[in-house]
């Protein structure tokens, strides 16, 4: 059941995936974005329904 391939057999294969640099760096700075759109609309929530909201002039 086991076959040994030759090179130009290998060099044929095609299959896998691959990350590169820039789609990982892509996926991380969205899922900052949508940590800190969390935090700010979070924190907002918790400041409206405390009523510690900044004065308006």
């Amino acid at each position: 059941m086991n076959q040994i391939l030759e090179e130009d057999q290998l060099i044929q294969i095609i299959g896998g995936i691959s990350l590169s640099g820039a789609i990982v760096n892509a996926f991380l700075s969205v899922g900052k974005f949508i940590y800190e759109v969390g935090q700010k609309l979070g924190s907002s929530f918790r400041r409206i329904g405390s009523n510690q909201l900044c004065p308006l002039q």
